[in-house]
């Protein structure tokens, strides 16, 4: 029986776990080994209270936070990273290191499946084999993001791991070129609904019939070029909302359209049960992204079954078939945005069919985490295959 480490975060939980659920089906020695933090022990569906004093690889039953992960996973197959230290360079952390390498080598694993690029405190976990697969988010990094530290990691990561696993075909090409790989090095896979909201208890908002927003705000998600769309369509639909809901910093003036009544802003974190609740009160959800490669934002809004409306960035396209899980526009332009958001909000009838196409595609068809499992089982097959 061959041996699969699966290395991730816990903002990956979300993804990871409804992955890891059918994976661990296929594959009885996949282990799924989950790196803690100081600062990440709390984040999307992972609560962690309190981290051991000392760093180390610990089973995940030590920690009473993640009881809850039984219901996706056989957790005797399930592991924590456990880095105390506040930076990469401490001891503990270092130390955890270490231990997590000689984890690996003891179990003498088929394949490392890394989920993101090693920060540079986990370097070494690089130098264990060549039998490594990194999960790339973003095969292009976001224009906000592209800081000295990112590009970093990055760089070592893609001169060091031989395989690589994207989510998304479009940015494939450039990826490859980019990074000067060969065609065979790289995988195909894709993101699925996120399922756990579909058990999250709601917290409803008052209000409901809403265009919706949510998620991170950043200068790269183009909420100001949907404002300004929102006030044209203010003139056609006057009682139609938008609701942005979602932390990070307001890079425009918000003011003038907040005051006339037609975007509501929540600018906060919300919690699962507040997100649901949006969800499930909105008519559909907008991503007016200016890039992007993946969205999280459609997968939870595809969980509730709401159509999405995006722009023809990054793998939006892809996620988003135009007129059967919701409408495709271009980027930066206010007046395609504006007239999308009106049809979509006046047409009912074309919503319910969005909805039923959503339902069977990712709920339960060639969309749905199954049949992804199915399709990075036969990555693993290759692999392992070939190292013989």
């Amino acid at each position: 029986m061959r041996t699969i480490a699966y290395l991730s975060y816990p903002h990956f939980a979300d993804c990871d776990l409804p992955l890891l659920h059918y994976l661990q089906q296929r594959e009885p020695g996949l282990i799924y080994i989950l790196q803690l933090t100081q600062k990440d022990k709390c984040r999307t569906l992972i609560h962690v209270e309190q981290l051991k004093d000392k760093g180390g690889v610990y089973p995940a039953t030590d920690y009473p936070g993640l009881g809850h992960l039984s219901s996706y996973l056989d957790l005797t197959r399930v592991y924590v990273l456990n880095m105390p230290g506040l930076h990469d360079f401490s001891f503990q952390n270092l130390h955890a290191v270490g231990k997590l390498k000689s984890f690996l080598r003891k179990r003498q694993c088929s394949l490392i499946h890394f989920t993101w690029p090693l920060r540079y405190g986990a370097f070494p976990l690089y130098a264990l084999h060549k039998k490594m697969l990194l999960t790339v988010h973003d095969p292009l990094p976001h224009s906000s993001e592209q800081d000295f530290m990112n590009r970093l990691h990055r760089k070592v990561a893609f001169r060091l791991v031989p395989h690589f696993m994207l989510l998304n075909q479009a940015q494939r090409a450039a990826f490859i070129e980019q990074n000067k790989l060969q065609e065979t090095c790289v995988f195909d896979s894709r993101l699925s609904i996120y399922l756990h909201l579909k058990d999250t208890t709601p917290v409803l908002p008052h209000s409901s019939g809403y265009v919706l927003f949510f998620g991170g705000i950043n200068s790269h998600k183009g909420v100001d070029v949907l404002c300004e769309a929102m006030q044209q369509v203010h003139r056609s639909l006057p009682q139609l909302s938008l609701v942005i809901a979602g932390s990070g910093r307001l890079y425009f003036d918000i003011t003038p359209y907040t005051s006339a009544g037609f975007v509501v802003l929540h600018n906060r974190y919300l919690s699962d049960e507040e997100l649901k609740g949006f969800i499930l009160q909105s008519l559909f959800v907008v991503c007016p992204y200016i890039d992007a490669t993946q969205s999280g934002v459609i997968m939870s809004a595809f969980a509730l079954a709401k159509p999405v409306i995006a722009t023809s960035v990054g793998a939006l396209p892809e996620m988003v078939e135009d007129r059967r899980h919701g409408l495709i526009v271009p980027p930066r332009d206010s007046g395609s945005l504006a007239h999308a958001i009106i049809r979509l909000a006046e047409d009912q009838m074309l919503r319910e069919q969005m909805q039923q196409h959503i339902l069977h595609d990712f709920h339960s068809g060639c969309r749905s985490w199954e049949h992804i499992a199915n399709g990075i089982c036969n990555i693993y097959n290759q692999l392992t295959n070939a190292s013989k």
